[in-house]
Protein backbone atom coordinates (compact mmCIF):
# COMPACT_ATOMS: atom_id res chain seq x y z
CA UNK A 1 0.00 0.00 0.00
CA UNK A 2 1.35 3.05 -1.15
CA UNK A 3 0.92 6.52 1.25
CA UNK A 4 -2.20 7.75 -1.82
CA UNK A 5 -3.51 4.03 -1.23
CA UNK A 6 -4.15 6.07 2.81
CA UNK A 7 -7.01 7.76 3.42
CA UNK A 8 -5.89 9.52 6.51
CA UNK A 9 -2.58 10.01 5.18
CA UNK A 10 -1.76 14.09 5.39
CA UNK A 11 0.09 13.79 2.28
CA UNK A 12 -2.60 11.97 0.54
CA UNK A 13 -5.08 14.77 1.17
CA UNK A 14 -2.86 16.78 -0.06
CA UNK A 15 -2.67 15.02 -3.49
CA UNK A 16 -6.52 14.87 -3.42
CA UNK A 17 -6.77 18.51 -2.83
CA UNK A 18 -4.32 18.86 -6.48
CA UNK A 19 -6.90 16.29 -8.13
CA UNK A 20 -10.15 17.62 -7.69
CA UNK A 21 -9.25 21.63 -7.96
CA UNK A 22 -5.60 21.89 -8.90
CA UNK A 23 -5.91 25.67 -10.10
CA UNK A 24 -7.29 26.50 -6.65
CA UNK A 25 -5.00 28.61 -4.50
CA UNK A 26 -3.19 26.60 -1.82
CA UNK A 27 -0.82 29.16 -0.59
CA UNK A 28 -0.85 33.28 -1.72
CA UNK A 29 1.58 35.94 -0.56
CA UNK A 30 1.54 39.38 -2.07
CA UNK A 31 4.27 38.19 -4.24
CA UNK A 32 3.58 34.59 -4.96
CA UNK A 33 0.76 32.18 -5.69
CA UNK A 34 0.70 28.40 -5.52
CA UNK A 35 -1.82 26.55 -6.79
CA UNK A 36 -3.01 23.20 -5.00
CA UNK A 37 -1.22 21.37 -7.86
CA UNK A 38 2.05 23.41 -7.76
CA UNK A 39 2.24 22.61 -3.63
CA UNK A 40 1.57 18.97 -4.16
CA UNK A 41 4.65 19.25 -6.44
CA UNK A 42 6.35 20.96 -3.99
CA UNK A 43 5.87 18.12 -1.82
CA UNK A 44 6.86 15.26 -3.95
CA UNK A 45 10.11 17.06 -4.15
CA UNK A 46 10.93 17.59 -0.56
CA UNK A 47 9.16 13.72 -0.35
CA UNK A 48 12.28 12.35 -2.97
CA UNK A 49 15.08 14.37 -1.49
CA UNK A 50 14.17 12.83 2.31
CA UNK A 51 13.93 9.51 0.35
CA UNK A 52 17.85 9.97 -1.08
CA UNK A 53 18.44 10.59 2.45
CA UNK A 54 17.56 7.80 3.60
CA UNK A 55 14.30 9.46 5.54
CA UNK A 56 11.37 7.21 5.94
CA UNK A 57 9.53 4.64 8.56
CA UNK A 58 11.42 4.87 11.96
CA UNK A 59 13.16 8.61 11.08
CA UNK A 60 12.45 11.04 13.20
CA UNK A 61 12.47 14.33 11.40
CA UNK A 62 13.11 17.73 12.98
CA UNK A 63 11.61 20.71 11.22
CA UNK A 64 13.97 24.33 11.53
CA UNK A 65 12.35 27.02 9.17
CA UNK A 66 10.30 30.18 9.16
CA UNK A 67 9.69 29.29 5.33
CA UNK A 68 5.94 28.34 5.17
CA UNK A 69 5.85 27.42 2.36
CA UNK A 70 8.84 24.58 2.79
CA UNK A 71 7.53 24.28 6.46
CA UNK A 72 3.96 23.07 4.84
CA UNK A 73 5.70 21.31 2.23
CA UNK A 74 8.36 19.24 4.69
CA UNK A 75 5.34 18.45 6.74
CA UNK A 76 3.36 16.87 3.96
CA UNK A 77 6.44 15.24 2.84
CA UNK A 78 6.94 13.62 6.41
CA UNK A 79 3.52 12.06 6.16
CA UNK A 80 4.12 10.91 2.61
CA UNK A 81 7.33 8.86 3.24
CA UNK A 82 5.87 7.46 6.63
CA UNK A 83 8.87 9.06 8.85
CA UNK A 84 7.72 11.12 12.18
CA UNK A 85 7.36 14.68 12.32
CA UNK A 86 8.38 16.99 15.13
CA UNK A 87 9.18 20.78 15.42
CA UNK A 88 12.46 21.85 16.02
CA UNK A 89 12.88 24.13 19.09
CA UNK A 90 14.74 24.54 22.58
CA UNK A 91 12.19 22.21 24.28
CA UNK A 92 12.30 19.98 21.57
CA UNK A 93 14.20 16.73 23.77
CA UNK A 94 15.65 12.93 22.89
CA UNK A 95 13.31 11.92 20.12
CA UNK A 96 13.01 7.54 19.52
CA UNK A 97 15.36 6.70 16.31
CA UNK A 98 17.66 8.35 14.16
CA UNK A 99 16.89 11.77 14.23
CA UNK A 100 17.26 14.16 11.56
CA UNK A 101 17.26 18.20 11.58
CA UNK A 102 15.77 19.51 8.08
CA UNK A 103 16.28 23.44 8.20
CA UNK A 104 15.49 25.91 5.35
CA UNK A 105 18.31 28.78 4.13
CA UNK A 106 16.67 31.65 6.27
CA UNK A 107 17.61 29.92 9.50
CA UNK A 108 21.04 29.17 10.93
CA UNK A 109 22.23 25.95 10.70
CA UNK A 110 21.69 24.57 14.09
CA UNK A 111 23.38 22.71 16.10
CA UNK A 112 21.68 19.30 17.71
CA UNK A 113 23.79 16.29 19.44
CA UNK A 114 22.94 12.85 17.78
CA UNK A 115 21.50 14.34 14.72
CA UNK A 116 22.40 14.42 10.93
CA UNK A 117 21.35 17.99 9.91
CA UNK A 118 20.62 19.05 6.43
CA UNK A 119 19.73 21.78 4.76
CA UNK A 120 16.33 22.13 2.16
CA UNK A 121 18.12 24.06 -0.79
CA UNK A 122 16.96 25.11 -3.93
CA UNK A 123 17.88 21.55 -4.89
CA UNK A 124 15.00 20.28 -2.99
CA UNK A 125 12.49 22.12 -5.11
CA UNK A 126 10.54 20.86 -8.31
CA UNK A 127 12.69 23.07 -10.58
CA UNK A 128 15.96 20.47 -9.50
CA UNK A 129 14.33 17.50 -8.72
CA UNK A 130 12.32 15.49 -11.31
CA UNK A 131 8.83 15.09 -10.30
CA UNK A 132 6.62 12.92 -12.69
CA UNK A 133 3.12 11.38 -13.30
CA UNK A 134 4.35 7.72 -11.26
CA UNK A 135 6.52 9.57 -8.86
CA UNK A 136 3.76 9.24 -5.49
CA UNK A 137 3.41 5.66 -6.04
CA UNK A 138 6.86 5.20 -4.58
CA UNK A 139 5.75 7.04 -1.25
CA UNK A 140 5.80 4.01 1.38
CA UNK A 141 3.54 6.13 3.72
CA UNK A 142 2.73 4.89 7.66
CA UNK A 143 3.20 1.88 7.94
CA UNK A 144 -0.74 1.92 9.66
CA UNK A 145 -3.61 4.65 10.83
CA UNK A 146 -1.91 4.49 14.39
CA UNK A 147 1.68 4.91 13.49
CA UNK A 148 3.17 7.74 15.33
CA UNK A 149 3.28 10.64 13.50
CA UNK A 150 3.57 14.23 15.24
CA UNK A 151 5.18 14.63 18.45
CA UNK A 152 4.06 17.52 20.21
CA UNK A 153 5.88 19.22 23.49
CA UNK A 154 4.11 21.09 26.00
CA UNK A 155 4.93 24.09 26.86
CA UNK A 156 5.57 22.22 30.37
CA UNK A 157 3.52 25.83 32.03
CA UNK A 158 2.91 24.01 35.61
CA UNK A 159 6.64 23.00 35.20
CA UNK A 160 6.55 19.50 33.67
CA UNK A 161 7.01 19.13 30.70
CA UNK A 162 5.60 16.04 28.45
CA UNK A 163 5.23 14.84 24.92
CA UNK A 164 1.73 13.98 23.34
CA UNK A 165 2.37 11.52 20.14
CA UNK A 166 -0.40 11.99 17.23
CA UNK A 167 -1.19 9.68 14.48
CA UNK A 168 -1.24 10.90 11.04
CA UNK A 169 -5.48 9.66 11.67
CA UNK A 170 -5.70 11.77 13.92
CA UNK A 171 -4.51 14.71 12.50
CA UNK A 172 -6.51 13.86 10.00
CA UNK A 173 -9.69 13.34 11.62
CA UNK A 174 -9.08 16.11 13.73
CA UNK A 175 -8.61 18.25 10.67
CA UNK A 176 -12.16 17.21 8.92
CA UNK A 177 -13.63 18.09 12.35
CA UNK A 178 -13.06 21.59 11.93
CA UNK A 179 -14.34 21.46 8.47
CA UNK A 180 -16.87 24.17 9.40
CA UNK A 181 -14.12 26.79 9.83
CA UNK A 182 -12.55 25.40 6.49
CA UNK A 183 -15.19 25.97 3.76
CA UNK A 184 -13.59 25.26 0.80
CA UNK A 185 -12.65 27.79 -1.54
CA UNK A 186 -14.44 30.14 0.39
CA UNK A 187 -12.21 30.26 3.40
CA UNK A 188 -9.04 32.58 2.98
CA UNK A 189 -7.74 32.04 6.16
CA UNK A 190 -4.43 33.86 8.10
CA UNK A 191 -2.38 33.02 10.87
CA UNK A 192 -0.81 35.33 13.33
CA UNK A 193 0.92 32.53 14.83
CA UNK A 194 4.14 31.86 13.22
CA UNK A 195 4.61 29.00 11.06
CA UNK A 196 6.88 27.37 12.83
CA UNK A 197 4.14 26.64 16.10
CA UNK A 198 2.09 23.93 16.44
CA UNK A 199 -1.13 26.27 16.43
CA UNK A 200 0.14 26.85 12.91
CA UNK A 201 0.53 23.54 11.71
CA UNK A 202 -3.02 22.36 13.25
CA UNK A 203 -4.74 25.18 11.22
CA UNK A 204 -2.65 24.42 8.16
CA UNK A 205 -3.40 20.97 7.88
CA UNK A 206 -6.86 21.81 8.19
CA UNK A 207 -6.93 24.55 5.30
CA UNK A 208 -5.26 21.96 3.28
CA UNK A 209 -7.28 19.00 4.20
CA UNK A 210 -10.60 21.03 3.42
CA UNK A 211 -9.13 22.52 0.16
CA UNK A 212 -9.25 26.20 1.63
CA UNK A 213 -6.70 28.68 0.72
CA UNK A 214 -3.47 29.53 3.38
CA UNK A 215 -2.45 33.69 2.92
CA UNK A 216 1.14 34.49 3.79
CA UNK A 217 1.03 37.96 4.95
CA UNK A 218 0.04 40.27 7.65
CA UNK A 219 -0.45 43.80 6.59
CA UNK A 220 -4.14 44.04 6.47
CA UNK A 221 -4.38 46.35 3.20
CA UNK A 222 -2.86 43.02 1.74
CA UNK A 223 -5.16 40.60 3.22
CA UNK A 224 -8.18 42.69 2.58
CA UNK A 225 -6.77 42.70 -0.98
CA UNK A 226 -5.87 38.78 -1.09
CA UNK A 227 -10.05 38.15 0.84
CA UNK A 228 -9.04 37.03 4.41
CA UNK A 229 -11.98 35.90 6.48
CA UNK A 230 -10.56 34.12 9.07
CA UNK A 231 -7.39 34.59 11.19
CA UNK A 232 -6.21 32.98 14.08
CA UNK A 233 -3.44 33.67 16.70
CA UNK A 234 -3.60 34.39 20.56
CA UNK A 235 -4.89 37.02 22.21
CA UNK A 236 -1.45 38.74 22.07
CA UNK A 237 -0.44 38.47 18.89
CA UNK A 238 -3.53 39.44 17.78
CA UNK A 239 -3.64 42.38 20.17
CA UNK A 240 0.10 43.00 18.94
CA UNK A 241 -1.09 42.74 15.32
CA UNK A 242 -4.00 45.62 16.14
CA UNK A 243 -1.38 48.18 17.31
CA UNK A 244 1.16 47.86 14.97
CA UNK A 245 -1.10 48.06 11.94
CA UNK A 246 -4.34 49.64 13.03
CA UNK A 247 -6.38 48.12 10.37
CA UNK A 248 -8.53 50.34 8.43
CA UNK A 249 -10.25 47.20 6.71
CA UNK A 250 -13.32 45.24 8.45
CA UNK A 251 -12.65 41.09 8.45
CA UNK A 252 -15.13 38.30 9.70
CA UNK A 253 -13.90 36.39 12.20
CA UNK A 254 -11.08 35.78 13.83
CA UNK A 255 -10.13 33.27 16.53
CA UNK A 256 -8.00 33.59 19.68
CA UNK A 257 -6.37 30.26 21.78
CA UNK A 258 -4.14 29.45 24.34
CA UNK A 259 -4.76 31.98 27.02
CA UNK A 260 -7.49 33.62 29.18
CA UNK A 261 -9.17 36.39 26.91
CA UNK A 262 -11.84 39.34 28.51
CA UNK A 263 -14.60 41.08 27.35
CA UNK A 264 -12.06 44.46 26.83
CA UNK A 265 -9.62 42.11 24.61
CA UNK A 266 -12.91 41.04 22.82
CA UNK A 267 -14.05 44.82 22.30
CA UNK A 268 -10.82 45.81 20.79
CA UNK A 269 -11.09 42.84 18.28
CA UNK A 270 -14.43 43.80 17.56
CA UNK A 271 -13.59 47.11 15.85
CA UNK A 272 -11.90 44.64 13.25
CA UNK A 273 -13.34 41.93 12.88
CA UNK A 274 -17.38 40.82 12.89
CA UNK A 275 -16.70 38.36 15.28
CA UNK A 276 -14.32 37.08 17.43
CA UNK A 277 -14.12 33.45 18.29
CA UNK A 278 -12.60 32.05 21.76
CA UNK A 279 -11.71 28.79 21.17
CA UNK A 280 -11.16 26.05 24.21
CA UNK A 281 -8.74 23.38 23.10
CA UNK A 282 -5.42 21.62 23.59
CA UNK A 283 -2.87 19.48 21.56
CA UNK A 284 -4.57 16.44 23.57
CA UNK A 285 -8.11 17.13 22.34
CA UNK A 286 -8.18 19.53 19.58
CA UNK A 287 -10.98 22.49 19.35
CA UNK A 288 -13.03 21.57 21.78
CA UNK A 289 -15.71 24.41 22.35
CA UNK A 290 -16.14 28.59 21.28
CA UNK A 291 -17.56 31.13 23.21
CA UNK A 292 -18.17 33.50 20.00
CA UNK A 293 -18.29 37.51 20.37
CA UNK A 294 -20.16 39.62 18.37
CA UNK A 295 -21.53 43.42 18.88
CA UNK A 296 -25.43 43.75 19.39
CA UNK A 297 -26.51 47.25 19.66
CA UNK A 298 -22.95 48.73 20.60
CA UNK A 299 -22.98 45.88 23.41
CA UNK A 300 -20.85 42.38 22.98
CA UNK A 301 -23.25 39.74 22.87
CA UNK A 302 -21.60 35.97 23.81
CA UNK A 303 -22.76 32.83 22.07
CA UNK A 304 -21.60 29.37 23.13
CA UNK A 305 -20.84 27.25 20.07
CA UNK A 306 -20.31 23.49 20.61
CA UNK A 307 -17.98 21.62 18.08
CA UNK A 308 -17.76 17.65 17.75
CA UNK A 309 -16.52 16.98 21.37
CA UNK A 310 -18.29 16.53 24.67
CA UNK A 311 -17.61 18.64 27.24
CA UNK A 312 -18.55 18.37 30.45
CA UNK A 313 -18.13 19.89 33.69
CA UNK A 314 -18.09 17.94 36.75
CA UNK A 315 -18.03 18.10 40.56
CA UNK A 316 -15.85 15.62 43.05
CA UNK A 317 -19.06 13.31 42.91
CA UNK A 318 -18.13 12.85 39.11
CA UNK A 319 -21.69 14.18 38.18
CA UNK A 320 -22.11 17.36 35.61
CA UNK A 321 -22.92 20.67 37.26
CA UNK A 322 -25.64 22.63 36.95
CA UNK A 323 -25.19 26.01 35.82
CA UNK A 324 -23.09 28.91 37.47
CA UNK A 325 -21.09 26.13 39.70
CA UNK A 326 -17.79 25.34 39.33
CA UNK A 327 -16.17 22.16 38.68
CA UNK A 328 -13.36 20.52 36.90
CA UNK A 329 -13.86 20.48 32.91
CA UNK A 330 -13.45 16.87 31.26
CA UNK A 331 -13.57 16.24 27.41
CA UNK A 332 -14.01 13.09 25.38
CA UNK A 333 -14.05 13.14 21.09
CA UNK A 334 -13.02 10.32 18.62
CA UNK A 335 -9.68 11.59 17.98
CA UNK A 336 -7.98 12.01 21.28
CA UNK A 337 -3.98 11.83 21.90
CA UNK A 338 -3.13 8.29 23.19
CA UNK A 339 -1.33 9.91 25.99
CA UNK A 340 2.03 11.39 26.91
CA UNK A 341 5.34 9.40 25.82
CA UNK A 342 7.12 7.92 28.54
CA UNK A 343 4.79 9.57 31.53
CA UNK A 344 2.63 6.99 32.41
CA UNK A 345 1.75 8.11 35.50
CA UNK A 346 1.15 11.47 34.15
CA UNK A 347 -1.04 9.96 31.22
CA UNK A 348 -3.18 8.20 33.93
CA UNK A 349 -3.96 11.57 35.89
CA UNK A 350 -4.96 12.96 33.09
CA UNK A 351 -6.83 10.64 30.15
CA UNK A 352 -9.59 8.24 32.36
CA UNK A 353 -12.17 5.98 30.79
CA UNK A 354 -12.09 7.75 27.39
CA UNK A 355 -12.19 11.38 28.77
CA UNK A 356 -9.15 14.14 29.18
CA UNK A 357 -9.05 16.05 32.05
CA UNK A 358 -7.25 19.17 31.19
CA UNK A 359 -7.29 20.03 35.04
CA UNK A 360 -9.37 23.45 34.05
CA UNK A 361 -12.00 25.08 36.57
CA UNK A 362 -15.01 26.02 34.81
CA UNK A 363 -18.66 26.87 34.97
CA UNK A 364 -21.63 27.03 32.65
CA UNK A 365 -23.41 30.12 32.30
CA UNK A 366 -26.83 30.34 31.82
CA UNK A 367 -26.16 31.90 27.94
CA UNK A 368 -24.50 28.17 27.12
CA UNK A 369 -20.82 30.21 27.38
CA UNK A 370 -18.69 28.61 28.80
CA UNK A 371 -15.88 30.42 30.98
CA UNK A 372 -12.70 28.88 32.48
CA UNK A 373 -12.07 30.25 35.82
CA UNK A 374 -8.66 28.67 37.13
CA UNK A 375 -6.67 25.49 36.90
CA UNK A 376 -6.19 22.75 39.29
CA UNK A 377 -2.78 22.43 39.60
CA UNK A 378 -1.88 26.01 39.58
CA UNK A 379 -3.87 27.35 42.27
CA UNK A 380 -1.43 28.36 44.85
CA UNK A 381 -2.45 27.81 48.60
CA UNK A 382 -1.20 30.89 50.13
CA UNK A 383 -1.75 30.28 53.98
CA UNK A 384 -4.53 29.27 53.30
CA UNK A 385 -5.82 31.58 51.03
CA UNK A 386 -6.16 29.52 47.38
CA UNK A 387 -5.28 31.94 44.95
CA UNK A 388 -5.70 31.55 41.01
CA UNK A 389 -3.07 33.56 39.04
CA UNK A 390 -4.64 33.94 36.12
CA UNK A 391 -7.61 35.79 38.35
CA UNK A 392 -4.67 38.35 39.09
CA UNK A 393 -3.25 38.94 35.61
CA UNK A 394 -7.18 39.80 34.27
CA UNK A 395 -6.79 42.69 36.88
CA UNK A 396 -3.12 43.66 35.82
CA UNK A 397 -4.25 43.04 32.35
CA UNK A 398 -6.64 45.89 32.66
CA UNK A 399 -3.96 48.65 33.53
CA UNK A 400 -3.76 50.73 30.76
CA UNK A 401 0.40 50.68 30.54
CA UNK A 402 0.34 46.91 31.02
CA UNK A 403 1.05 45.01 27.58
CA UNK A 404 1.59 41.56 29.58
CA UNK A 405 1.53 40.19 33.22
CA UNK A 406 2.50 36.86 35.17
CA UNK A 407 1.97 36.23 38.26
CA UNK A 408 3.42 33.29 40.54
CA UNK A 409 4.41 31.95 43.86
CA UNK A 410 7.86 34.30 45.15
CA UNK A 411 10.12 31.97 45.06
CA UNK A 412 12.64 33.07 48.11
CA UNK A 413 10.03 31.61 50.77
CA UNK A 414 8.73 34.25 52.52
CA UNK A 415 6.94 33.70 55.48
CA UNK A 416 4.03 34.62 55.13
CA UNK A 417 4.55 33.06 51.45
CA UNK A 418 3.38 35.88 48.86
CA UNK A 419 2.43 36.23 45.06
CA UNK A 420 5.41 37.87 42.56
CA UNK A 421 4.27 39.61 39.37
CA UNK A 422 6.18 40.21 36.51
CA UNK A 423 5.05 43.15 34.09
CA UNK A 424 5.91 44.10 30.46
CA UNK A 425 5.31 47.79 29.98
CA UNK A 426 4.25 48.63 26.67
CA UNK A 427 5.86 50.84 24.56
CA UNK A 428 5.61 54.72 25.53
CA UNK A 429 4.10 53.81 29.05
CA UNK A 430 5.75 55.46 31.80
CA UNK A 431 7.22 52.44 33.97
CA UNK A 432 6.61 54.10 37.62
CA UNK A 433 3.32 55.35 36.94
CA UNK A 434 2.18 52.20 35.23
CA UNK A 435 3.32 50.24 38.35
CA UNK A 436 1.71 52.74 40.98
CA UNK A 437 -1.51 51.78 38.68
CA UNK A 438 -1.02 48.29 38.58
CA UNK A 439 -0.18 48.38 42.44
CA UNK A 440 -3.39 51.05 43.05
CA UNK A 441 -5.99 48.68 40.82
CA UNK A 442 -4.87 45.49 42.78
CA UNK A 443 -5.21 46.75 45.87
CA UNK A 444 -8.99 48.01 44.78
CA UNK A 445 -9.62 44.68 43.18
CA UNK A 446 -8.28 42.38 45.13
CA UNK A 447 -8.24 40.90 48.97
CA UNK A 448 -4.96 40.43 51.18
CA UNK A 449 -3.02 37.53 49.85
CA UNK A 450 -4.09 37.76 46.62
CA UNK A 451 -2.12 41.02 45.94
CA UNK A 452 1.32 40.80 44.79
CA UNK A 453 4.03 41.51 47.25
CA UNK A 454 6.42 42.39 44.83
CA UNK A 455 6.24 43.51 41.10
CA UNK A 456 9.16 43.47 38.51
CA UNK A 457 9.40 45.13 35.30
CA UNK A 458 10.95 43.16 32.56
CA UNK A 459 11.66 43.84 29.13
CA UNK A 460 9.83 40.09 27.92
CA UNK A 461 8.08 37.52 30.16
CA UNK A 462 8.65 33.99 29.55
CA UNK A 463 5.41 32.65 27.17
CA UNK A 464 4.10 30.03 25.16
CA UNK A 465 3.21 30.19 21.90
CA UNK A 466 0.12 30.08 22.94
CA UNK A 467 0.31 33.11 24.73
CA UNK A 468 0.15 31.75 28.39
CA UNK A 469 2.77 32.64 30.98
CA UNK A 470 5.52 29.69 31.31
CA UNK A 471 5.33 30.62 35.77
CA UNK A 472 8.79 28.10 36.52
CA UNK A 473 10.52 29.80 34.13
CA UNK A 474 9.28 33.16 35.98
CA UNK A 475 10.07 32.01 39.35
CA UNK A 476 13.63 30.67 38.14
CA UNK A 477 14.03 34.32 36.52
CA UNK A 478 13.22 35.72 39.89
CA UNK A 479 15.23 34.22 41.94
CA UNK A 480 18.54 35.93 39.91
CA UNK A 481 16.58 39.31 40.05
CA UNK A 482 18.10 41.76 42.28
CA UNK A 483 15.20 43.01 44.96
CA UNK A 484 15.36 46.46 46.92
CA UNK A 485 15.18 46.13 50.22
Amino acid sequence: MSALDQPWNIGAALARGAAAHPDRDAIVAADIQLSYAKLWQIAQAFALNMQANGIGQGVTVALESRDLIASVAAMAATALVGARFVLQNPMTGPEPGPLVVLYSPDRPEPKVPDARVIQMTAAWSPMHTSVGPDTSAAFAGASDAEAPWWTIHTSGTTGFPKALILSQRIAYDRSVAVAADFRGAETRFCSIFPCYTRPFFVRAMAALVNGSTILDAVNPTVLAGLGANLFSGSPRLIQDWLTRWQPKERFARVQVSGAPFSDAAAMQMLATFEAVDDVYGAGETNKSFVNRRVLQDGQIRRIGVPQDSTVQVIGPDGQECAPGKIGEVRIRNGYLAPGYRDAPEATARSFRNGWFHPGDLARWEPDGALTIVGRVDQIINLSGTKVDPAEVEEVLHAVPGIRQSAVFLDPLEQVPPRLMAFLEVKPGADIVSTVDAAIARCAQRLSGLKVPGYFFVVPDIPMTHDGVPRRTECARLAKTLPRQT
